[in-house]
Order: C-alpha cells, then sequence, then structure tokens
C-alpha cells in the first residue's frame, strides 16, 4: 500500500473512531436527567395580605422588575412571586446537559403559573410537570421514564423523597420575604437579595457541571451519576 493510501486509511478510521466517540457521549448525555423543585429551590412565593409592613414597597415595584411577579391584582388571593437569583443563567446552562423537569406539590394551576413566567416558550421543561394531582404524598421518580442512576434531584425539602435521596442534592432553602421569620428581617425589609454569582444556584450549578464532566470521562463511574455527585 502506498504512502498516500496508508496515510488515508489511518485517517478514516480516526474520522470514524472519532465520530464514534462523540455519538456516544451524545447519547451518554441526553440520557441525564434533572429533576426542580419550584417553592424555595427556584422561587419564593407569598400572598400580599402576609407582606410584613416593610415589605409592602414590593407591591408597586413588580411592574418594574423584571425579577418579581404580581398575580390577581386587587383580588384577596393576590400573590407574589420572586425569582431566585441566577435562576434564568442556572436553566440556560443546565439544559445543555439535561432534560429538565418540574417537580412540585403544588398544583398543576400553580405550576403552569409560575413556568409561564420562566419557561414561556417551554425550552426547558416542554410539559414535563408533575405536581400533586398526580403525587399527593410524596416525590417519587417512579413517575419518570429514566434510569434512576443517571437523575439528579435538586429540591430544599429531603423528606419528601424517601426513596431517592441518593439522587438528591439539598439546596439551601429562598426565602425572600419573611414568610414566618421572627428573629430576622428578610432579603425584602433589607433590600438585598441572594448573591448571583456565590448564591445557592451558581453553587449547584457548578456541581452538575461537575459530575456532568466527569460523567463523560470516566468510563466505570459515569454508570451512576449519583455517585459524581457526591464528590
Amino acid at each position: 500500500m502506498s504512502f498516500i493510501k496508508q496515510f488515508f486509511s489511518l485517517f478514516d478510521k480516526t474520522e470514524r473512531r472519532n465520530k464514534l466517540s462523540c455519538r456516544h457521549n451524545e447519547e451518554k448525555t441526553k440520557n441525564l436527567h434533572l429533576v426542580l423543585d419550584l417553592d424555595h429551590t427556584l422561587l419564593h412565593s407569598i400572598s400580599v395580605s402576609e407582606l410584613s409592613q416593610r415589605e409592602k414597597y414590593l407591591i408597586e415595584e413588580a411592574d418594574s422588575r423584571v425579577d418579581l411577579w404580581r398575580f390577581d391584582k386587587g383580588n384577596p388571593n393576590e400573590n407574589l412571586i420572586k425569582l431566585r437569583p441566577f435562576l434564568h443563567e442556572f436553566l440556560k446552562e443546565a439544559n445543555k446537559i439535561f432534560y429538565m423537569y418540574v417537580y412540585t406539590m403544588g398544583t398543576y394551576g400553580y405550576a403552569k403559573r409560575v413556568l409561564s413566567l420562566i419557561d414561556p416558550d417551554k425550552i426547558y421543561f416542554g410539559d414535563r410537570v408533575i405536581t400533586i394531582e398526580k403525587s399527593p404524598h410524596k416525590k417519587t421518580l417512579d413517575l419518570l421514564s429514566a434510569d434512576k442512576r443517571r437523575v439528579v434531584i435538586v429540591d430544599d425539602t429531603r423528606s419528601v423523597w424517601p426513596q431517592h435521596k441518593r439522587n438528591l442534592l439539598n439546596i439551601a432553602k429562598y426565602f425572600y420575604f419573611r414568610d414566618g421569620m421572627k428573629s430576622e428581617k428578610s432579603y425584602a425589609e433589607k433590600k438585598r437579595d441572594e448573591s448571583r454569582s456565590k448564591g445557592a444556584l451558581s453553587n449547584v450549578l457548578k456541581l452538575l457541571q461537575k459530575a456532568h464532566t466527569r460523567f463523560q470521562e470516566e468510563e466505570e463511574a459515569s454508570n451512576d451519576l449519583r455517585l459524581l455527585i457526591r464528590d
């Protein structure tokens, strides 16, 4: 075989090997799933009637802020929804490496309302939403068509996942409003907020990205993503 033929033969083999490797990595990535809670994980919701006196300035600010929404204006059930800092960046980056789901103990109507704010075009979650109507007593991965070894849960409450704590990344609760807190002022009362760059969602994203990288690189460990989120 001539040198030129040998060169192109080697080139073809390398190309095939690279394509197979890329395809393998893509398939592995597509099989990763991220389940996200809503309340106190991605946002904080409160009835306007429960706002403290020092928080009522937010009622008027809601119309001019992109992280705060006001619903049912003037009604007894009027409420505010405050997004956690870094939420949009988190969803955009996490969507690159996971199929994402919302799983909340709230009602479907409530989840639909929230998702109309954070994912109006269904880019991140599609119709992958599980609510209290389907899961009234506890949360379970049995409702997902996914390999449980390749699912990560981000939730502020451990107790609702009695069977899947190995999959759980327990995020710190997000409280923006006073909402029953007695010993200290709320973020809203202080007119400040959780850090974007060093806050809970930013830290969780870094951990997820690190686990994903290892999942792609470490053949044996990557069979079980739950092992990689513990390091």
